[in-house]
């Protein structure tokens, strides 16, 4: 089992490619990286850490919401 690092940035979902070992490191990646995005003034960034099965593929689902700037 891998973590994915996901951000959740203004509503919209983005995965960052980046997966690790357990959910530890996921989460400590995660609070070092918002450290620094905020020093460079990016600020309300959200993070989640999502299970993913070895040698499986994710697709995040979205609902549709009148906010969404996707289609979808």
């Amino acid at each position: 089992m891998k973590f994915l690092l996901v951000w959740i940035v203004s509503g919209g979902v983005l995965d960052s490619g980046l997966r690790y070992d357990d959910a530890t490191s996921c989460f400590a990646a995660a609070k070092n990286s918002g450290i620094e995005l905020n020093a460079v003034g990016l600020r309300n960034l959200k993070f989640t850490c999502i299970p993913v099965a070895a040698g499986k593929g994710l697709k995040v689902l979205i609902a549709p919401t009148s906010r969404s700037p996707f289609p979808f």
